[in-house]
């Protein structure tokens, strides 16, 4: 068969019979043989490697199957978005592990202890009312008990500029609102869709009760870098937030339920129209507060419209939203649920250093000062405590063995040239 397709090739290159020299013929029939083999041993090489990556990635989810354990299948069971197909096979396979779900209902028994029985989500819930139990007893009923004693001074300065923001957004939502009314009336049928919409909407918003993540929230964009039992470590683009003073650049608390409110609607009455162009944004998340007493909301708009001017543009006026450009950062990230309180806050952030410690990683913080923090809240007002993701974030230093590579990147011929500088300065 070669030698035919042999002929044939050497023919349409030829296009006359005067090549077909017998030493001629010999040679290319030869060469084309040769590559013919190389050709076919390449195939079947890169064929072979191909059914190998198949063989390990089938291997690869039959060893993931085989580590699930039942309550991870009965949650999957459970699970409502779960494929009626695959709830058959989960199904069987929860029969299957019947001497594993016996011997776990006798260790619950035998222990008094709950934990066998739990699936992945019901542990985190678990976990959520615990930590919110250890929040209303040691920080928020104290709290309350304080307040109750002696009140606070309230400050009512900055009420009058955020309500008259809070009336323009309300007011520049209605003028939405008519005008989608006025589409209405002018096309009956875009009705329809928009009350498919609507109702898409309110779902999506009825799940992020539920939910500890919510669904259809934009935030900004980071790369995992490594993950830890207790923490992670990021790397977040740039981005750009509206933020405020919670309390005039004074030292701020986030037990203080009336700075975290004034300040959460001076910048949501910008987002939703409040500033100089009317024009309302979508809802991002995380809602950031720093240590440093601000609040910020995340802008994932391309086009950012100037915040209203009342005459007064410092900073640490209250109610007055400023846009900041976020600089790239590497962050230690430590997770918690229930209420952000000021005792939660030292109690993650005493963990998380603790645990950076251990693990020799670096803090991006000068020597001797204050390390600071940012706390991301990524749930609205209405989900319950127990699923709730909040995150304590500090600045933290690349690894040495990331300063190695960019040393072994960039050479070092350079850095003998460059004098190190003092700590002093």
């Amino acid at each position: 068969m070669k030698n035919i397709v042999f002929v044939v090739f050497l023919a349409s290159l030829c296009g006359s019979a005067s090549c077909f020299s017998t030493k001629a013929f010999a040679r290319r029939r030869a060469l084309f043989l040769r590559q013919a083999d190389s050709t076919t041993s390449s195939s079947s090489t890169s064929f072979a490697a191909f059914a190998n990556s198949l063989d390990e990635k089938q291997q690869q989810q039959q060893q993931q199957k085989q580590d699930e354990s039942w309550q991870e299948r009965l949650e999957m069971l459970l699970d409502p978005l779960t494929p009626l197909a695959q709830r058959q096979i989960l199904l069987s396979e929860l029969m299957a592990s019947n001497q594993d779900i016996r011997q776990s209902v006798r260790d619950a028994l035998r222990y008094r202890n709950i934990d066998p029985l739990l699936t992945p989500k019901g542990k985190k819930l678990q976990d959520g009312t615990r930590a919110v139990a250890r929040q209303l007893t040691t920080d928020i009923l104290p709290s309350l008990a304080q307040a109750a004693r002696s009140p606070p001074p309230s400050s009512f300065e900055s009420v009058p500029k955020i309500g008259s923001r809070i009336l323009e957004a309300i007011s520049n939502q209605a003028n939405q609102v008519l005008a989608q009314l006025e589409q209405d009336i002018r096309d009956p049928t875009r009705i329809p869709q928009r009350i498919e919409e609507q109702t898409k909407s309110v779902a999506k918003e009825m799940q992020n009760v539920f939910l500890e993540t919510p669904e259809g929230l934009m935030g900004p964009n980071y790369t995992v870098v490594s993950q830890n039992s207790g923490y992670e470590i990021r790397d977040y683009d740039a981005y750009q937030v509206a933020t405020t003073s919670l309390n005039k650049g004074n030292p701020a608390s986030l037990n203080d339920l009336s700075q975290s409110g004034a300040a959460f609607n001076a910048l949501a009455a910008y987002l939703f129209g409040a500033n100089e162009e009317g024009t309302s944004m979508s809802m991002t998340t995380p809602v950031t507060t720093t240590s440093t007493g601000e609040m910020r909301f995340y802008l994932s708009s391309s086009h950012i419209p100037a915040p209203l001017k009342d005459g007064k543009t410092g900073m640490y006026e209250a109610g007055t939203v400023q846009i900041v450009d976020i600089p790239p950062a590497r962050l230690a990230v430590r997770r918690f649920t229930g209420f952000v309180t000021e005792g939660e806050v030292a109690r993650q952030k005493d963990a998380l250093l603790s645990e950076l410690e251990m693990d020799g990683v670096e803090l991006d913080v000068p020597h001797g000062a204050v390390v600071p923090h940012v706390i991301f809240q990524y749930n609205p007002p209405y989900t319950i405590p127990m699923v709730r993701r909040n995150e304590i974030a500090i600045p933290v230093q690349p690894s040495m063995e990331e300063f190695n590579d960019l040393e072994t990147e960039w050479g070092q011929d350079d850095d003998d040239n460059v004098e190190s500088p003092s700590d002093v300065e």
